[in-house]
């Protein structure tokens, strides 16, 4: 099944006063991916770490690196396919399936960006 997503990043950015903060910036652009399921050993080998992870998308490997170069942590919001709401998720995983493609391992929400 094919997704629409936004690709996000956390980025250190300066203030005013010229101190580094940490904020998170969304790509106005969207992209359509393949989202997979995520396989059952996968999924419970990343239970014992504390991971938990929801879904799995397969894009172009170009696309994702363009944007996500220079990256703290790494983002995207996914398009649910039948209600249209953007849900927000963290990349916990990359993996490079061959010289085009790359699979990012995902898990729901946010973790907070204070500095």
């Amino acid at each position: 099944m094919y997704t629409e997503i936004f690709l996000g990043k956390e980025v250190l950015k300066e203030n005013d006063l010229g101190e580094k903060e940490r904020s998170i910036s969304f790509d106005d652009t969207s992209l359509f991916c393949e989202e997979k399921s995520v396989k059952f050993n996968e999924f419970y080998q990343a239970m014992t770490t504390g991971m938990k992870p929801e879904k799995i998308i397969s894009m172009n490997k170009y696309e994702y690196y363009l944007f996500m170069q220079d990256s703290i942590r790494k983002y995207c919001k996914v398009k649910h396919s039948i209600t249209e709401i953007l849900i927000e998720y963290t990349i916990i995983r990359e993996y490079e399936v061959d010289s085009d493609n790359i699979e990012l391992t995902l898990t729901r929400g946010i973790e907070n960006v204070s500095a």
